[in-house]
Order: C-alpha cells, then sequence, then structure tokens
C-alpha cells in the first residue's frame, strides 16, 4: 500500500487520541456535577431532620425543597454531559477501529516504520478494549443519573407536607447518586487509563508520520534518469 495509508493511519490514532482526550472532560464533569448534587442532597437532608425537630418546621421543609430545586438543576445537566460522553467513546471507538484497519495496510517495507507500526499496533489495541469497557459503566452511570433525577422531580409543594415522602425522595435520590459516583470513579480510572495509552498510540503515530514523510521526501529528490544519460544501444556485431 501507498504511504498515504501510513499517513491515514496515523491520522486516525490521532483522532481517536483527542476524542478519548474529550471523553476524560466529560467524565470529570460528571464527578464534579455529581459532587456538587450530593452536596446539595445532604443540605436536604439535614433540613429534612431539622423540621422534625424544630419548632419551625415548616421553615425548615421550605429550606429541603429549595435543595431539591437545587437539586433538579443539578441533574438537568447530566444527561447532556453522558450525551457528549457516548458521542466522545463512539468517535474514539470508530477511529481505533480505522486506525487498526489501515495500520493492517500500511506500507512496511522500510524497516523504520514497519518497526513503529508493529509498537503501535498492541497499543492502540489497548485503547480500543478500554473504550469498549468504558462504554457499559457509563451507560449504568447515565441510567443512576436519571433515577436521582426523577427522584428530584418527584417531590412537589404538596409533597413538602408530608415529612415521609420528603424522606423517601431525599433517599431514593441519595441511594442513585452514590451509584453514578461509583460508577463515574470507576468510569474515570478507565477513561484515564485508555487517555495514557492513546497519548503514547499518538506519540508513536507521530513518529511514523515523520519517517513516512521523510521516505516520501527522500523519494522525490531521486533523479529520474533523462534519455541522455540511458547506455547507447550497441550495434549488433557482424
Amino acid at each position: 500500500m501507498t504511504t498515504d495509508t501510513t499517513l491515514n493511519a496515523a491520522d486516525a490514532v490521532f483522532e481517536a487520541e483527542q476524542a478519548v482526550s474529550r471523553a476524560c472532560w466529560v467524565v470529570e464533569e460528571l464527578q464534579e456535577t455529581i459532587a456538587s448534587a450530593l452536596r446539595v442532597l445532604d443540605d436536604a437532608e439535614l433540613d429534612s431532620a431539622k423540621a422534625k425537630l424544630s419548632e419551625r418546621g415548616s421553615f425548615y421543609l421550605e429550606a429541603a425543597g429549595e435543595h431539591l430545586g437545587r437539586l433538579r438543576t443539578r441533574c438537568n445537566d447530566m444527561p447532556n454531559l453522558t450525551h457528549d460522553l457516548f458521542a466522545h467513546l463512539h468517535r474514539a471507538s470508530q477511529s481505533v477501529t480505522d486506525a487498526r484497519t489501515l495500520l493492517d495496510l500500511a506500507d512496511t517495507s522500510d524497516p523504520v516504520i514497519a518497526s513503529e507500526i508493529a509498537q503501535l499496533k498492541p497499543r492502540i489495541a489497548v485503547v480500543g478494549e478500554m473504550v469498549a469497557l468504558a462504554k457499559p459503566v457509563a451507560q449504568l452511570a447515565a441510567q443512576h443519573v436519571e433515577t436521582a433525577h426523577q427522584a428530584s422531580r418527584d417531590v412537589t409543594a404538596l409533597g413538602l407536607l408530608e415529612p415521609v415522602s420528603l424522606e423517601r425522595s431525599i433517599a431514593t435520590a441519595g441511594k442513585e447518586l452514590g451509584r453514578a459516583d461509583e460508577d463515574v470513579r470507576l468510569l474515570g480510572n478507565i477513561v484515564d487509563h485508555a487517555a495514557a495509552s492513546a497519548r503514547e498510540s499518538a506519540g508513536i503515530a507521530s513518529e511514523i508520520t515523520d519517517s513516512a514523510r521523510r521516505r516520501m521526501s527522500e523519494r522525490s529528490r531521486d533523479p529520474i534518469p533523462s534519455a541522455s544519460s540511458l547506455p547507447t544501444p550497441r550495434s549488433p556485431s557482424r
């Protein structure tokens, strides 16, 4: 195959690295959002407890309701984040598939490029494995976030008059957010591992690109024999 195939393979590796890096940013945002939601939930739980112990019960119930309103706001942001995460993971997966296909077709007649490709293949394979592992974990996190979001929406003005209903909603939201937090922590470890392998892959792909372009440049400098420089055919001897 031509050198263009090698360069296209390297480009696919670069795209995979960018997609995994963006997935890492989204996971960090998810972690921060969930941590913030859990803090808000702690505030709601505290005010709910105060409502049962204080003469100002209605005041603390109202405060707990406001906290759950803040919780809804935070949970509203999470579906968009998980949507972005799935998009980046899908792009990373597709780019890894493209890279592996092109690497199998790449020109390995140059021993330097052949050696670099041999180093790159197992690393980009690890990226693909980590991305494949991240997808179901991300799906679980999204499900728990949605359940927590639903629990926060279930608290109505009428429900605030019923401490049992309020406590049940807080407990449900807390349980699901706790699960989402665990999922996203695990997801963060997986995506970080994928990102490390993707960075290594991109570094090797950069070396492959340099080697391929150097080879193209050397070919372009090779002189093409002119007609006058070709040996003159000898006349047949008599």
